[in-house]
Order: structure tokens, then C-alpha cells, then sequence
């Protein structure tokens, strides 16, 4: 991020101040703009006034739950496409889950993962939604995923898949893409959380 780039803003929504003061400090000097709350009512009111980019939020936090600003944020129109990263603990399994089911874009394990993790996840949230924002992803939450046929494992998905050509477009010899939809919420099965095809970008064919 260069210094004449209009700063990512972020907004770090967690009560434990020593949390917040390392996370800042890594934040900020990762390039971002830092905003932070300390309880999940006043993370409501910072994430409706400044809408930031991105929004880090523990699910246990005082005066309104974790899960309660996550709902906010997806029922709000103005906001509801920002991208949340949740923060639990360990041990708090079902509660990460039920986080993701409302419509977290990742989560983080508090202690079990670097501040290297913690960016690289936030990069990645901030990449897909650019994506979405130029089309090249749709609302449908489909993401594509680019498969190089170089790959031994190609081999693998080339028989089980009985595709013609090692992971390329039979119809014009372009790679293929493994487009993974997200299933809604109410047609989840256990171990079912998303529907894959392949798809040839270049002639639209699916497979």
C-alpha cells in the first residue's frame, strides 16, 4: 500500500484493551487505518458512521453480543456487504460456527494465530470483495478457483472427474476453473456447505 493510496480503513470491535492495543499497532503499521471499539454497542454506532472496509470483531463482547453487531451489519443495507473477520477462542467451536452461519467472512482463533495470519486473512476478505465490487464475482457468493494443470494432484481430478484433458476446456484447450457456490444457510446438510462445478471462463462452458 503506497502512501498515496487512500488508507483501508478497519475497525477492530474488542472489549480486552490489551488485544487492541497489539492488533492496532499492527494494523497501522501494515498501512491501515485503525478504528476500534471496546464494546459491541458502540461498535454499532462506528461501523453505521464510518462504514469501514473491513471490520475485526470478537463474538463476546459487553452491552451487545458479537453475533448481535454481526446481524446489524448484514441487515443493514449501508453496510451490509463489509467484510467481517470473527474472533473467538479456543474452545468456542459452535460459537465460531454460528458466526460463520450468519454470515462472517472468516474467522480467527484467538492465540492460535500470528498477526502474519491475521493479515494475510484480512488481505484475502479485502481482495474478494474488490472482486465482487468489478464483477468478477457475483452476489450468488461463487468463488472461482483456478486450477493449474501442471499440478501432479491434476492428475487425480483429470480421472475422478473423467474430464477429456488434464483440467482444460475440451471445446477450446483453456484451463479450467473450479467455480464453489456457497449453499444458503436453510439447504445445508452436515458436511455440505457448498456446491463445485468446473467452468471454462474463456467459452462459459460448465462441466
Amino acid at each position: 500500500m503506497s502512501n498515496t493510496d487512500t488508507k483501508v480503513k478497519i475497525l477492530l470491535i474488542e472489549d480486552e484493551p490489551g488485544f487492541r492495543r497489539i492488533y492496532s499497532f499492527v494494523l497501522k503499521n501494515a498501512g491501515y487505518e485503525v478504528l476500534e471499539a471496546e464494546d459491541g454497542e458502540k461498535g454499532i454506532q462506528m461501523v453505521l458512521e464510518h462504514q469501514p472496509d473491513l471490520v475485526l470483531l470478537d463474538l463476546m463482547l459487553p452491552k451487545v453480543s458479537g453475533f448481535d453487531v454481526l446481524k446489524k451489519i448484514r441487515e443493514t443495507v449501508s453496510i451490509k456487504n463489509t467484510p467481517v473477520i470473527i474472533f473467538s477462542v479456543m474452545g468456542e467451536q459452535r460459537e465460531m460456527e454460528h458466526g460463520m452461519q450468519l454470515g462472517a467472512n472468516d474467522y480467527a482463533i484467538k492465540g492460535f494465530y500470528t498477526p502474519k495470519d491475521i493479515l494475510s486473512k484480512i488481505s484475502t476478505a479485502l481482495e474478494s470483495t474488490d472482486k465482487k465490487s468489478d464483477g468478477q464475482l457475483n452476489e450468488s457468493n461463487s468463488y472461482f478457483l483456478s486450477i493449474d494443470p501442471e499440478q501432479p494432484d491434476s492428475l487425480k481430478l483429470q480421472k475422478a472427474f473423467g474430464l477429456p484433458t488434464a483440467l482444460k476446456c475440451p471445446l477450446c484447450n483453456k484451463p479450467l476453473a473450479l467455480e464453489l457456490e456457497l449453499l444458503p444457510t436453510h439447504s445445508r446438510t452436515v458436511g455440505h456447505w457448498f456446491a463445485s462445478h468446473f467452468l471454462c471462463k474463456k467459452c462459459h462452458t460448465d462441466f
